[in-house]
C-alpha cells in the first residue's frame, strides 16, 4: 500500500510543520528513514512514493495520525495525545517536552511568532521564576492530579523536588519571557494555586508550619512582577506582552502557537496531558473564537492603568485573605 500523490503532499506538509523552521525536511526524512538525502529530494518532490512502513515511522517519529489524512473532513480531528504517566512520558518528559515547543516558536523570524494563551490558570511559566512556589506546583501535580507512587506517602518540602526540575523550569520561563505573548486573564486566575495551599494546608500535608506563608509570600511577589510586566509590555526578559482581562467566559487553558502562516493548538487535559493538533480547520476556528473573546476583554498591559490596578488589586487580595487566616 503507497500514498496517492496528493496525499503524500498533506502528509510531509504535516512534518514540515511539526520541525523547527531552522531544520531542512529532507534532512529530517533522511535521518528518520535512514535514506539519502537524494532519495529524500524524490520523496518531497513526489517522484518517489512513500512505502506503509515509512508513512507508519514518519507517523510514531511525528505523532501525525494516517486516519486524518485519508478521511480530511472537518467532522474529524486529529490529535496528539502526551499524557503523563509513571514510565513512558513523565513529568521530566512533560517538563523538557514544554521547553522543546517553546524552542520550536523560537526559531521562527521575530515577527512572525506570538504565542496566544487563553488561561483558566496563571499561565505555568510564571510559577517557574519563584523556587518555592515552583516546587510547590510540581509536588503537587505529582502527588495529587499524577498520583505518583512515591509522593503519596510524603509531605511537601521543596528540598523533595529534583534541582534538575527546577532548573528545567527556569529555563522555560526564561525562553518563554523572550516570546511575544497574547494572554487572557480572568479574576479566577489564582484560584486553582491557592486552593491547592489551602487544601494541603487542611490535609497537614506541609512539614515546615512555616511554608504556607513562604508560598504565599512568593504568590504575591509573582502578582506584583506580573503587575509590572503588564504595565511595561513586555516580561522579564524583554518578551513582549498584551495581557487582556476576560470578563465575560469561564477560560479553559487553551495556547495557540503562531508561527508565519502556520498554527498549532495546544489544549491541556486531566491537567498535565495534552492534546495537539495543527488541522488547519480547528486551528482557524480557535483563533477566530480566541480573537472573538479578545474584542470584547479589556487590555491591561501598558494602557488601561485603572483596571490593571483594580484587576491586580484582587488579585493581591485573595492572597492577603487566605494569609490571614494561617497567621
Amino acid at each position: 500500500m503507497n500514498l496517492p500523490g496528493s496525499i503524500q503532499t498533506s502528509f510531509l506538509e504535516q512534518i514540515k510543520q511539526r520541525i523547527s523552521a531552522n531544520l531542512s525536511l529532507a534532512d529530517e526524512l533522511a535521518e528518520v528513514l535512514s535514506l539519502s538525502r537524494d532519495s529524500a529530494y524524490r520523496r518531497i518532490r513526489g517522484e518517489t512514493v512513500l512505502s506503509l512502513d515509512e508513512v507508519k515511522t514518519l507517523c510514531n517519529h511525528y505523532g501525525i495520525s494516517l486516519d486524518a489524512l485519508l478521511s480530511p473532513t472537518s467532522e474529524m480531528i486529529s490529535f496528539r495525545y502526551q499524557a503523563v504517566d509513571h514510565a513512558t512520558f513523565t513529568f521530566e518528559h512533560w517538563l523538557n517536552g514544554m521547553l522543546e515547543k517553546l524552542e520550536m516558536i523560537a526559531a521562527y523570524p521575530e515577527k512572525e511568532k506570538e504565542i496566544v494563551y487563553y488561561a483558566k490558570d496563571m499561565p505555568p511559566f510564571y510559577y517557574f521564576t519563584m523556587p518555592e512556589l515552583s516546587a510547590f506546583k510540581m509536588f503537587f501535580w505529582m502527588k495529587s492530579a499524577l498520583n505518583y507512587p512515591e509522593f503519596q506517602k510524603a509531605k511537601f518540602s521543596s528540598a523533595i523536588i529534583p534541582k534538575e526540575y527546577l532548573a528545567t523550569g527556569r529555563r522555560i520561563w526564561s525562553k518563554y519571557s523572550q516570546l511575544f505573548s497574547t494572554e487572557l486573564w480572568s479574576d479566577e486566575a489564582l484560584n486553582v494555586t491557592l486552593k491547592q495551599i489551602e487544601y494541603y494546608l487542611d490535609c497537614g500535608y506541609f512539614i515546615n508550619p512555616k511554608d504556607p506563608v513562604v508560598l504565599l509570600d512568593q504568590f504575591a511577589e509573582l502578582v506584583e512582577n506580573a503587575r509590572k510586566w503588564a504595565t511595561a509590555g513586555f516580561k522579564d526578559e524583554k518578551g513582549k506582552l498584551n495581557l487582556y482581562k476576560n470578563e465575560i467566559l469561564i477560560a479553559e487553558n487553551t495556547i495557540l502557537f503562531k508561527m508565519g502562516v502556520k498554527r498549532v493548538v495546544f489544549l491541556t487535559h486531566n491537567i498535565g496531558d495534552v492534546l495537539i493538533t495543527s488541522n488547519e480547520v480547528f486551528c482557524r476556528t480557535t483563533e477566530q473564537f480566541i480573537n472573538n473573546l479578545i474584542n470584547k476583554a479589556i487590555l491591561i498591559s501598558i494602557t488601561g492603568e485603572k483596571e490593571r490596578s483594580k484587576f491586580f488589586n484582587q488579585l493581591d487580595e485573595k492572597i492577603r485573605n487566605l494569609k490571614q487566616r494561617i497567621v
